[in-house]
């Protein structure tokens, strides 16, 4: 059945208002509902509950299907207007959701190399396809930076990282770093947003790993290759690790945060 043009602006608006019981009726009419967006402006049901601030209602439809990782026209997603409306109840629980459809991704790819077709069960109903991380060829994607500087757009202008991540990435950067005179990698720069705060907390020595030539060429017109203690290595994380370890070349920490790698592949690697 195809959506309603005017069902659609029904249901921003009960989700904006927090009508729960307007928004249930809708998706007993069509599920599809939870993941439709509007037309001029790309704001979804998920972005209204979370500017509004419902926790609950953000979670309903999380689990109806609504895409935690959508953006609208302008390149935000629904964490970017929970962290605008500083509801932070709401970006914790998409940045759970995120992980949590990260791990049960990797599940299902141990069990299809493993050759066992019975599949995890209880994935959150997050629409897989939409997912940047699931997309194989995102090495050959041309990628983009909003205008604004508030969101890094793969082809599919789905969110690679959003503005909104950087107090998260400032809280994992204090952990890597409980001083100065560190040495830290960070896998995936994106738009260096964990990367700023490494530097800022001095590290002895800073290793990037950037596979994208989009991301990797952005790096370099920032200025990053002249960084202090900054060292740049463009490849595969699988392609520098071992080039790294053959050096000698020992860390402090480790920060994994790449787009098109699932975390079961790191968990296959010693560093």
């Amino acid at each position: 059945m195809e959506p309603d043009t005017q069902k659609v602006k029904d249901m921003l608006e009960a989700c904006s208002s927090g009508k729960l019981h307007v928004v249930e009726t809708l998706l007993k009419e069509n599920p599809v509902y939870a993941s439709q967006q509007d037309m001029e402006t790309g704001a979804s049901p998920l972005m209204a509950a979370a500017t509004a601030g419902n926790l609950a209602l953000c979670q309903y439809l999380l689990e109806a299907g609504a895409p935690w990782n959508a953006v609208d026209r302008q390149g935000q997603c629904a964490g970017n207007y929970a962290t605008t409306a500083e509801h932070w109840a709401i970006v914790n629980l998409l940045v759970e959701w995120g992980t949590r459809a990260e791990l049960i991704l990797g599940a299902i790819e141990r069990t299809s190399r493993d050759g066992n077709t019975n599949l995890p069960s209880s994935a959150p109903n997050a629409r897989v396809e939409h997912e940047p991380s699931t997309k194989p060829d995102y090495l050959r994607q041309r990628l983009q930076y909003t205008e604004d500087g508030q969101a890094l757009l793969d082809a599919d202008n789905d969110a690679v990282m959003m503005e909104w991540e950087r107090p998260l990435m400032k809280a994992h950067a204090q952990v890597l770093m409980d001083g100065p005179g560190k040495r830290v990698m960070n896998i995936g720069f994106g738009m260096g947003i964990i990367d700023s705060a490494l530097q800022e907390l001095q590290p002895e020595l800073h290793i990037i790993v950037e596979a994208h030539p989009d991301v990797y060429k952005r790096m370099l017109a920032s200025g990053w290759d002249k960084k202090p203690n900054v060292r740049i290595c463009f490849g595969k994380w699988q392609d520098c690790l071992p080039k790294l370890i053959a050096e000698g070349v020992e860390m402090d920490g480790v920060f994994y945060d790449t787009v098109s790698g699932i975390l079961n592949h790191f968990e296959q690697h010693h560093v």
